[in-house]
């Protein structure tokens, strides 16, 4: 396991962004005044067409819908309601020195750029992104950390028309714990929606509860000990019974200042709370629960609390709610990087990940694994693109499959992989 360049607090300040290659996002003017702001962009509502289009299974290609002359650009999550709904977040950056947020959305023809709520000029990124239903999607992200303005939650919301930027009163309160940032969210219904925030080494994480007209805060169980050391929530999620899950891991302190043990938190109607019988051995750093004797989760590739740390062997794992069981193992040097985890039943799940040289999307249809044929967009991006990223996978609102990857920063390619539910 290697130690590797704190993440989420370099997310938070914008002297580190372009280091961790993030790309673009609204073409509002940045904030920092020594720099040119970048061209307004108009935002491109999705295309309204008198029948839906035809859903082609497989892999498909089409140019990515970032503004002309960005330096670079980054999607890293998706989500939607349906194969011809798909909404991808990131970053964009019209110039080595300011980020802005980054959604473009997939009609079933091609991708179009958004520009996002007004910002008031201020700088931000897109971490996760979710949606109930193709007027009700969900991303957050951070703004930036420039200048005297510390960062701060970012939470947009998506009625079906445009974008709007959400309040987050609720964290001022929380003035001992910030700086933070928010990484996750999903939701169950407009009106019940989480988001997942880790205010660093010091405290515990945050979730932020959407009741359908005000934000409620709440604390995780507190983590922090002498024996534990610093400890973080890697991402939030719902299974199909309407209960909602929590996973993380946590490091030991001074020498011992490794990835320790994987956490499993659940939200108990009151308040959340630790699940200690699903305790694992290593940090779990995604989850995809389907009833609470069937979750699926991974173990490895990369786990950030007060630092980011590469984790190998990559495991995935399925709880029966006795026990967690290796269900996958990937280890050595050679091992996937998990992008994305996705589950519709026991015996019915997709994990995607990568290597150097291309993807890979595996499919459990128990008692066994399949590799998903990558097609012709596959042989496109083993052979023909350079610096492709692979970024997500989701389940769909109405139980499609659809997994992202990236051309590189010349083309801006998006590679679409769907498995269509009529």
């Amino acid at each position: 396991m290697r130690k590797r360049s704190i993440q989420r607090s370099a997310l938070a300040s914008l002297g580190m962004v372009f280091l961790v290659g993030c790309a673009a996002g609204p073409a509002t003017s940045g904030s920092n005044a020594d720099h040119k702001s970048p061209v307004a962009q108009p935002s491109v509502s999705p295309s309204v067409f008198s029948a839906p289009p035809p859903c082609r299974p497989g892999w498909s290609v089409a140019s990515g819908a970032v503004p002309t002359g960005d330096h670079r650009d980054s999607l890293v999550a998706i989500a939607g309601s349906a194969y011809d709904d798909v909404w991808a977040v990131g970053d964009r950056l019209p110039n080595p020195r300011q980020v802005f947020p980054l959604l473009e959305h997939w009609d079933g023809r091609r991708w179009a750029y958004f520009a996002g709520a007004s910002l008031g000029g201020r700088q931000a990124f897109l971490t996760s992104v979710t949606a109930t239903a193709s007027d009700d999607v969900w991303a957050v992200g951070n703004f930036a950390s420039v200048g005297p303005r510390p960062p701060a939650p970012l939470i947009e919301h998506w009625n079906g028309r445009s974008w709007s930027l959400e309040p987050t009163d609720a964290l001022k309160r929380l003035k001992s714990a910030l700086p933070y940032t928010v990484t996750s969210v999903s939701a169950l219904a407009p009106n019940n929606v989480w988001v997942l925030g880790t205010p660093g080494s010091n405290s515990s994480d945050v979730y932020l509860h959407w009741n359908g007209t005000s934000w409620k805060l709440f604390r995780g169980p507190n983590l922090i000990s002498p024996r534990l050391g610093s400890a973080a929530m890697q991402v939030v999620a719902t299974d199909h019974r309407g209960r909602v899950w929590a996973v993380g891991g946590w490091v030991g302190q001074g020498e011992t200042g490794y990835p320790r043990g994987g956490i499993v938190e659940r939200w108990n109607g009151r308040r959340w709370q630790v699940n200690r019988h699903a305790a694992w051995k290593e940090p779990l750093n995604m989850v995809a629960p389907v009833a609470p004797d069937d979750v699926w989760a991974i173990a490895g590739g990369s786990f950030t609390t007060a630092g980011t740390y590469g984790l190998s062997p990559v495991q995935v794992l399925n709880w029966n709610g006795r026990t967690w069981k290796v269900k996958l193992s990937r280890g050595g040097a050679s091992s996937v990087a998990p992008a994305g985890l996705v589950a519709v039943s026991a015996d019915d799940a997709y994990v995607m990940g990568a290597t150097t040289q291309r993807p890979s999307i595996d499919h459990w249809h128990g008692p066994r694994w399949r590799s998903v044929p990558l097609g012709r967009a596959g042989h496109l991006l083993r052979a023909g693109v350079v610096g492709y990223r692979t970024q997500g996978l989701t389940v769909t609102s109405d139980g499609s499959i659809a997994a992202l990857a990236t051309g590189g920063l010349a083309d801006r390619a998006n590679f679409l992989w769907l498995r269509c539910q009529h």
